[in-house]
């Protein structure tokens, strides 16, 4: 009877290891939100790219500003529990703090942005932004006009991005990402950020001109070459209104 017992009791420990939950949540995506500055009465838009292993959480994260004192991108590195992230990170003379509450598609706590003689302290809430298709449904734009894909989109325009948009990259996380051997992901993953009903205020365009918050800073300058190629095919997507 005792071994019978022994073997019950072996026999629930595995079940309850086979029904167990998976791992946790990992945090891993591109983030947008706010740090609600109390004091200052003006909240700072933030945007952040965050990708975890194991329990390390790293990535960028930038709030709207002059890039000479916090506007520019801030590496922060830190630990995951499963209820909560605490995150640091230094851009110029500021550095940052960071512990948030983890919800499903949020990060949410107080911050704290400090230099000499300058402190900002607030709520900082973020949240994830998801996307509901692949891009795929855009395929049509690119098989069409694939030279001007390669040549001007992914030959000029973008040339910047592939610092980071890439696997690997510090914007590993974001939803752009450039692929150099399979052109069809990187035009997919185009489309994702392309606002169909006003293309010219596309997200695919916002961040790399600084008008939304952009951990690499301003790459495409207004009335440059680069921003037109890229423009031109934003206005492509959008009159397929496939995105």
């Amino acid at each position: 009877m005792r071994v019978l017992w022994r073997m019950a009791q072996v026999g629930v420990a595995v079940a309850a290891l086979v029904a167990a939950p998976a791992a946790r949540a990992q945090i891993k995506g591109s983030f947008d939100g706010a740090l609600d500055d109390a004091q200052r009465g003006v909240p700072l838009t933030a945007a952040a790219a965050l990708s975890q292993v194991g329990k390390v959480v790293s990535g960028t994260m930038v709030f709207a500003g002059d890039p000479a004192a916090y506007g520019g991108a801030f590496l922060v590195h830190g630990k995951a529990t499963k209820k909560r992230v605490k995150l640091s990170g230094v851009y110029n003379s500021f550095t940052l703090k960071w512990t948030a509450k983890i919800a499903p598609g949020t990060l949410t706590g107080r911050a704290k942005l400090k230099a000499p003689g300058t402190k900002i302290a607030g709520i900082l809430a973020l949240t994830e932004n998801v996307s509901t298709a692949d891009g795929s449904a855009c395929d049509g734009v690119y098989d069409g006009n694939t030279t001007l894909f390669h040549d001007q989109v992914l030959g000029d325009a973008l040339t910047s991005c592939r610092a980071c948009h890439v696997a690997g990259g510090q914007a590993d996380a974001a939803r752009f990402r450039i692929d150099v051997a399979d052109e069809r992901a990187s035009a997919r993953s185009i489309a994702l950020l392309v606002d169909a009903a006003n293309p010219d205020a596309s997200r695919i365009l916002e961040k790399p001109t600084g008008v939304l918050p952009h951990g690499g800073g301003i790459q495409l300058m207004p009335g440059s070459p680069q921003l037109d190629e890229l423009t031109q095919w934003v206005r492509l997507v959008a009159a397929a209104h496939c995105s």
